[in-house]
């Protein structure tokens, strides 16, 4: 029997990128998991995002920072001599990671790290590393973080129209054509859903794609006059520069409860005014967005270029 062995923690990322680059070189998985993560679900959630079933999986529950029982956990399980294992040393704790490795170095070489933003695999013994070529969906991508979605259809509309729903159409068919995102890695206003909500919507991103194994995030503004918006007091905005700060601050939030690498950007069909946003104005908001972890800012001067650079 194959075995791949995964340490599950709250980020599966990594686990399952190595599981799906390696189909087909292993026959079961092993899931060396804690109390904390059962309660938080993420056999269930991995599985799920895997499309196998909980019960073909081979699961090792240990305490997380205890190195002498997470040996004595592992010596207890029974194997063949025949066995062979590869194993992903990249989620869990420190002692966790030590103890599967310390109890598996004389039965496998194939010990993998898969760093985070990198789409490469590292052979834990020797260093070496070769690239990751699987590519995740939004909808994969989600999946591990307990969140499924909705979405509204993507048609052709042109630069002109100006309703909300039409300038995103236009952003997503844009992001699609010139990056060459897949048809199934890119979605526009996409509903979000957490698997214990009972199918309440949590929040609601305009733009949402994956290229490269990172997920990006786009609030998508016709302009920021917007008399009739209130700000997170629930008080009247009453300037594009307070609206620009209300979108900054939200997107900020919403990108944070996505994973460990999200990419939001903010794009704005109308150019800034250069009145409102002279110079000294918009280094402050460029300072700001850096703090919040915005990627860009995107207005229609941006737009009329022939290419968006992200």
């Amino acid at each position: 029997m194959n075995y791949l062995i995964s340490i599950l923690s709250t980020h599966l990322l990594p686990n399952f990128f190595l599981a799906k680059e390696f189909q087909g070189k292993y026959d079961r998985h092993i899931f060396i998991t804690t109390k904390q993560m059962e309660v938080l679900s993420m056999t269930r959630r991995f599985c799920s995002a895997l499309g196998i079933d909980q019960a073909d999986v081979r699961r090792i529950v240990v305490l997380e920072d205890n190195l002498h029982d997470v040996i004595e956990k592992l010596s207890r399980e029974q194997f063949h001599e025949d066995d062979r294992f590869i194993i992903n040393l990249t989620g869990g704790t420190k002692i966790i990671s030590i103890g599967t490795f310390n109890h598996f170095v004389n039965k496998t070489d194939a010990f993998y790290y898969v760093p985070i933003g990198t789409n490469k695999i590292q052979f834990v013994k020797t260093g070496e590393e070769q690239p990751l070529n699987y590519r995740i969906g939004v909808k994969e991508y989600l999946s591990l973080y307990g969140l499924d979605i909705t979405s509204e259809t993507t048609e052709k509309y042109s630069v002109n129209e100006n309703t909300g729903a039409e300038f995103e159409v236009y952003v997503c068919n844009r992001l699609r054509s010139e990056l060459g995102i897949k048809k199934d890695h890119i979605f526009r206003g996409v509903k979000l859903f957490r698997e214990d909500s009972e199918r309440r919507n949590d929040n609601e991103i305009d733009v949402m794609w994956t290229s490269d194994n990172q997920l990006y995030v786009g609030e998508c503004k016709v302009s920021l006059s917007k008399p009739k918006a209130f700000n997170s007091e629930n008080r009247p905005i009453s300037n594009p520069v307070e609206y620009l700060d209300e979108i900054m601050y939200k997107l900020s939030a919403i990108s944070k409860d996505l994973g460990i690498r999200v990419n939001p950007y903010i794009f704005i069909k109308r150019p800034l005014s250069n009145v409102v946003f002279n110079e000294p104005r918009m280094k402050a908001i460029k300072k700001r967005l850096k703090i919040l972890g915005i990627k860009g800012l995107i207005d229609g001067n941006e737009l009329k270029k022939n290419k968006l650079i992200l």
